[in-house]
């Protein structure tokens, strides 16, 4: 976490280790093992279905802050972004990478409509992992607010229960079913699993500045008997900052899986008093085959 020379801006980014932490100690109730061990397959395929799945995002973000920090703050207000979203895997690792190709700002052109994304994973060059953190960061600069951030896309917490990173959470079977923020609830009749998680190991999957560790916590709505995933929850509460993420997942007919359809975001900077909330669908999923060499650890 970093705080600007004004002293009030947060950063929270995604920075996923290449190394791996012991898996935690202790044995789980044999009926949640069984429905985590369901969970964690079926959230392992859905990463390989949605890798080459290109989905079309509407994001609307907005930001509010106190008036005596009226003009002090950058990127505040509203913005209403159009992009490509993709989940890719690199080559010989077990992470799913998101990146979100921002095409128009409030219905203005930033680019040409060309598929930038499939060239740019097409494109076995040396120069792919340079204009991958150009992709990255061009993005997040058309992000509202007074809180940096790249933690805000809809196939985050699934990472949590994969089986590259489960082993740095513990799980237990929750009994708060309401929704944390205005989403639409899967249906009480689906006798969903509410599955709470709270991140225990070292490295965090999400650090501030100067690597400062943010571990997360959150919930997800399980299909026992299949593991299928149609909510998930992220939760991080850190000294400046509090953040909530809800997705919701629905089955694509075209597809023959699920996929996000809407994520809904918070965000509390403790340090300035602002607020910034989003909302974001998708549709238009399209699939291609892309295959990317990973030369680097990913960072930002």
């Amino acid at each position: 976490m970093r705080v600007s020379a004004a002293g009030k801006r947060s950063a929270v980014l995604v920075a996923l280790a290449l190394t791996q932490t012991p898996a935690a100690g202790g044995s789980q109730e044999p009926p949640l093992a069984t429905v985590l061990t369901q969970a964690t397959e079926y959230v392992d395929r859905l990463h390989r279905e949605l890798a080459g799945v290109v989905m079309e995002e509407r994001y609307e973000q907005r930001s509010r802050v106190p008036p005596q920090y009226a003009g002090q703050i950058p990127r505040i207000g509203r913005v209403t972004l159009l992009s490509d979203y993709l989940l890719v895997q690199p080559r010989g690792s077990e992470r799913h990478l998101g990146f979100r190709d921002v095409f128009a700002v409030n219905g203005r052109a930033v680019r040409d409509r060309e598929e930038r994304l499939t060239e740019l994973f097409l494109d076995r060059s040396a120069s792919v992992d340079r204009r991958i953190e150009g992709i990255v960061a061009d993005s997040a600069r058309y992000n509202v607010g007074d809180v940096e951030r790249n933690i805000n896309i809809p196939t985050m917490a699934l990472l949590f229960l994969s089986s590259a990173y489960k082993h740095g959470f513990d799980f237990r079977r929750g009994t708060d079913t309401a929704t944390s923020l205005r989403i639409d609830e899967p249906g009480r009749s689906l006798g969903l699993w509410v599955v709470d998680y709270e991140e225990t190991g070292s490295p965090t999957v999400i650090r501030g500045r100067d690597d400062q560790r943010l571990p997360v916590r959150g919930r997800y709505w399980i299909e026992p008997a299949t593991g299928r995933m149609f909510l998930s929850e992220l939760v991080l509460d850190a000294d400046s900052l509090e953040a909530l993420i809800t997705v919701r997942y629905e089955a694509n007919d075209t597809l023959g899986h699920f996929v996000p359809v809407e994520m809904r975001e918070r965000y509390r900077n403790r340090l300035s008093g602002s607020l910034i909330e989003g909302t974001a669908t998708y549709t238009r999923f399209r699939r291609f085959q892309v295959l990317v060499e990973e030369s680097a650890p990913f960072r930002n």
